[in-house]
């Protein structure tokens, strides 16, 4: 929820909220929990890598918040702790050959895929529904940023350019879902304000400044013709 709203401070913040969420241990006949936090720390600080497992390959780190809130949760931990351990995600979609990348390559390798004009194409079919997906590409990837501190700054330009910088795209976001273009603005906004983007144009905050005004105008009106 955190991640979602932008309602934190700093990394460390969030790193503190992964542990205080995680630290409980659970026994006894009716499987009580109780607090743990000193010894969950302990195995975190201790830690030299987090191995993250897939084997569903009909989603990836990017689709729902439950990956970016482990993994980046963890690294927040980590860091926190003192610690900067590896994070390895290990697909085994295919039990036979099963892929070990670092966070950095898979999520260039999803970026790759989601700025691709046929995954564009596909998600405008969707109207309304595209749109918030193209959001939630945007929204979790500034969340690994926020959370982990491993993604460049050029995969948030080449989802920029395919997402806002391409006239027909920006055009299609404020028309079918004018709430997502407004977030998006902010998600890309909140990067930038925190240090985790440093984008190739200058103009950019103007920009997203402008995009967010055009949302909340288009939202108005939409929702003046119903």
């Amino acid at each position: 929820e955190r991640l979602a709203s932008g309602a934190f401070t700093d990394r460390a913040e969030l790193g503190q909220a992964y542990l205080d969420a995680a630290s409980h241990a659970y026994g006894g006949a009716e499987g009580a929990a109780r607090e743990s936090g000193g010894a969950f720390s302990q195995r975190v600080a201790q830690a030299d890598a987090l191995i993250h497992t897939s084997d569903d390959a009909g989603r990836d780190l990017l689709d729902g918040g439950a990956d970016v809130a482990f993994v980046g949760g963890f690294a927040a931990a980590a860091a926190l702790l003192g610690k900067a351990a590896d994070l390895v995600m290990l697909n085994t979609a295919d039990p036979q050959r099963p892929r070990a990348r670092p966070l950095a390559e898979a999520l260039a390798r999803l970026v790759h895929g989601r700025v691709s004009a046929r995954f564009i194409a596909g998600q405008m079919r969707h109207g309304p529904r595209g749109a918030s997906e193209l959001l939630e590409t945007v929204d979790r990837l500034v969340a690994f940023a926020e959370t982990t501190g491993m993604v460049a700054s050029d995969l948030m330009d080449r989802l920029h350019d395919a997402y806002l910088g391409d006239p027909e795209v920006r055009a299609f976001l404020l028309r079918e879902n004018p709430a997502a273009a407004r977030e998006m603005a902010r998600r890309f906004s909140d990067a930038r304000r925190r240090g985790l983007w440093h984008a190739r144009r200058n103009d950019l905050d103007h920009d997203l400044e402008a995009l967010a005004a055009e949302a909340r105008t288009a939202g108005v009106t939409a929702e003046a013709a119903e």
